[in-house]
């Protein structure tokens, strides 16, 4: 599995998605994570077929791996299957396999971009699990302008409050890369108030969304 790239001959590829089979779930999760590691040299369309599969097993650990697996194939995997799957892995009851959902959509590049990712990832904003919470930050943020909408602002502004460290500093980090679409009154007297955050890297996090929304964010008590 640490071999990567370097590893990925079409013997070894072959050998690999043979175990994507395997009736052991240990040896199905160490086959995804070796295939995940191949990077996209590996991303032939049987490979992808068979990890997709793997999106729907029974074992979470196995369905964890296979969508990271798939993140790191990135705009190679990108299918409507792909995006779809990832999607209801969202609503998974394993938090690992719903953090590493949202991951692999951040890695599918504008493709994963719709309107349904956007609705799913905005739902994934108020998960239970703080790891959640925030990689579906640092998605949106990732998403830029087009992931922007009136909703997703809402949401990344209540969690500007998270009593989690870093999902306040990821929440900091998507409006400031939503530049001046997300600079409301709300949002930035919000992050001027994180600027006296207890937690040096959410000050420091608030201080850089407030710059990157340039003159609307120029206000006196900026």
């Amino acid at each position: 599995g640490n071999m990567g790239e370097k590893a990925a001959t079409n013997e070894v590829i072959e050998k690999v998605v043979s175990l994507l089979g395997d009736q052991n779930a240990w040896v199905r999760m160490s086959a995804c994570e070796a295939r995940g590691n191949m990077g996209e040299k590996a991303a032939t369309k049987v490979v992808i077929e068979k990890v997709v599969s793997l999106l729907g097993d029974q074992n979470e650990w196995v369905r964890w791996r296979a969508c990271e697996a798939l993140g790191n194939m990135g705009e190679k995997a990108v299918t409507n299957e792909v995006i779809n799957k990832l999607v209801s892995l969202l609503g998974d009851q394993n938090e690992w396999v719903r953090r590493s959902a949202c991951e692999a959509l951040g890695n599918m590049g504008e493709k994963a971009v719709t309107n349904e990712v956007i609705k799913k990832l905005v739902s994934a904003l108020g998960d239970q699990n703080e790891s959640v919470r925030r990689s579906a930050s640092e998605v949106l943020g990732n998403m830029g302008e087009k992931a922007a909408t009136n909703e997703v602002i809402e949401k990344l502004v209540s969690l500007l409050g998270d009593e989690g460290e870093w999902v306040r500093r990821r929440a900091c980090e998507a409006l400031g890369k939503m530049g001046e679409k997300a600079a409301t009154n709300e949002v930035i007297n919000k992050l001027v108030s994180l600027l006296g955050d207890q937690k040096e890297w959410v000050r420091w996090s608030a201080c850089k969304a407030l710059g990157k929304m340039g003159e609307k964010a120029a206000t006196n008590e900026v």
